[in-house]
């Protein structure tokens, strides 16, 4: 009997063996521990946006990205131990809470219940997974050490970034975007400005949304404070503006214009904002003409963290460029290089990869060049 139950046990310890290699080789987001000497380390996966491409376009099967995969987590005790994450198209639904879809995710390792290192990662590209064929080696193998909380690529010294995506990590991945749904801008707002009807809104703040640029759709009906009637198109801006001045209309009149904003990104297009509105009359340039001067404002809020509004005008339509450099003028960020109509921009500036400091940003518009500086303080 004794002999029997030694035998049972042994076969059991060589199949948890065999499954734990298996299980080695499964993994598309390996993480191994290192220089742990009994702390109890915990890897969390949470999915930060379930925004995608159009599922009808691709085959639903492998490319999902539903609530299954919403996040879940691993442990572990031990020494030089993998902790491994799966893909979706390898693995069944039964593990989900091990299982991530083409989404954006963040990974956070604590030790002891206290965070020690996270990041970012962007698996949405409809490449995938047809490109690991068993030919290419997709996986991301992780190392992280106890001993100083870091996590490095697996082998080196080298730290994992904060924030990177797959199409970063395989070269052989393609960065496909064009088809991933946008979400539409914050905080639309209808004042006036110059005398004209001023459109202002916010970015998305969801850190996983692209978008290529906005619309402006327009409903103008008799009467002020009528119900809207039918929308049109009025304009297709840049993903870089954050107003709109309807040069079209005065503000004050018998009439009503009605307003919304829907963001793009190539040729889908998001859900519309709120409808606002405001009373308008007919614009006569006669009577009612506005001269704007070219001029760089003081961005708000200074200090800042992480977004901050920059605003400035141009006398004519210019081919307008605005770009943030570090202070060993190094560019950091492009904002705006495109022809802008005369009148009042303002831009959103996010700082959010950066690193605390004072930073400079310069315009230059036909003949006209300002410089200011901000500061990002986190």
């Amino acid at each position: 009997m004794k002999n029997l139950i030694q035998i049972i046990l042994l076969i059991l310890f060589i199949s948890a063996i065999i499954y734990a290699q298996d299980e080695s080789r499964s993994g598309e987001l390996n993480f191994y521990i290192k220089n742990n000497n009994g702390s109890y380390v915990k890897i969390e996966m949470e999915l930060i946006s379930s925004l995608c491409w159009d599922a009808t376009t691709y085959d639903v099967n492998l490319h999902n990205i539903t609530d299954l995969f919403g996040g879940g987590y691993l442990s572990t005790s031990s020494n030089k131990v993998y902790l491994e994450f799966l893909a979706c198209w390898e693995t069944t639904v039964q593990n989900y809470y091990r299982t991530f879809g083409l989404g954006y995710y963040k990974f956070t390792v604590r030790v002891n219940n206290s965070i020690k290192d996270y990041f970012y990662i962007d698996y949405r590209t409809s490449d995938l997974p047809e490109n690991f064929d068993g030919e290419v080696n997709g996986d991301i193998n992780l190392d992280f050490n106890v001993s100083d909380g870091k996590i490095y690529y697996s082998g080196s010294q080298n730290l994992f970034p904060t924030y990177t995506s797959i199409w970063q990590e395989k070269y052989w991945i393609d960065s496909i975007t064009t088809e991933l749904e946008p979400l539409p801008p914050d905080y639309f707002d209808l004042t006036s400005s110059g005398g004209h009807p001023y459109l202002t809104w916010y970015h998305s703040y969801n850190e996983a949304d692209y978008w290529t640029g906005y619309c402006i759709y327009r409903s103008v009906v008799s009467g002020c404070g009528s119900a809207s009637g039918t929308f049109t198109k009025i304009a297709t801006i840049s993903k870089q503006a954050t107003s709109y001045t309807d040069t079209d209309f005065t503000v004050s009149g018998p009439m009503t214009a009605h307003y919304k904003i829907t963001a793009i990104n190539g040729e889908r297009e998001s859900e519309c904002t709120e409808t606002l509105d405001i009373c308008v009359g007919m614009y006569k340039e006669s009577s009612n003409y506005i001269q704007y001067e070219y001029n760089l404002g003081q961005n708000y809020p200074n200090p800042f963290n992480p977004t901050t509004q920059i605003s400035f005008s141009i006398k004519e339509n210019s081919l307008v460029l605005l770009k943030v450099f570090d202070i060993l003028g190094r560019e950091v960020a492009l904002l705006v290089n495109e022809v802008l109509n005369s009148g009042i921009h303002t831009i959103q500036f996010d700082g959010r990869n950066l690193e605390s400091g004072i930073y400079f940003y310069e315009i230059q518009a036909n003949e006209f060049r300002d410089v200011k500086k901000l500061i990002l303080l986190k």
